[in-house]
């Protein structure tokens, strides 16, 4: 098996509020965008990987209801990890887009340090220095 990308994606109950906080708090390339009759969505890169934001279709001008979308679900469950040389950097970059984030930086049980924030949806993202001990 050859894999030629990792993607996760996110069904944003709000793709507008997703979107920019993907793109202007976490600051992260916009790949590409689209919307159609069945949906919109657009493609974030964070390193290696693709984030992809998708969003209820529009009827109308507003968004249709659809359980996907509106489940709450195990949210917990899940945290998108990003590798940073510098959680520190990336820290002060956040803070200065984005006031709210919990926590602040703190030392991780691996002995690494990071911190996390959440989009608008609840999904835990943990930006971390990469482990590099033994």
């Amino acid at each position: 098996m050859n894999i030629d990308e990792f993607r996760v994606v996110v069904r944003a109950r709000d793709f507008d509020a997703s979107s920019v906080f993907y793109s202007d708090v976490m600051a992260l390339p916009k790949v590409r965008s689209w919307q159609s009759e069945t949906g919109r969505g657009a493609l974030f890169r964070a390193g290696a990987c693709l984030i992809e934001v998708v969003g209820r279709p529009l009827t109308a001008g507003r968004a249709e209801r659809d359980e996907d979308f509106d489940y709450q679900g195990p949210k917990q469950k899940m945290t998108l990890t990003i590798l940073t040389d510098s959680a520190e950097k990336a820290y002060e970059e956040l803070q200065f887009r984005e006031k709210n984030i919990p926590g602040g930086l703190r030392e991780l049980p691996d002995g690494t340090i990071g911190f996390e924030t959440h989009d608008p949806d609840g999904v835990k993202i943990l930006l971390r220095e990469p482990y590099t001990g033994a």
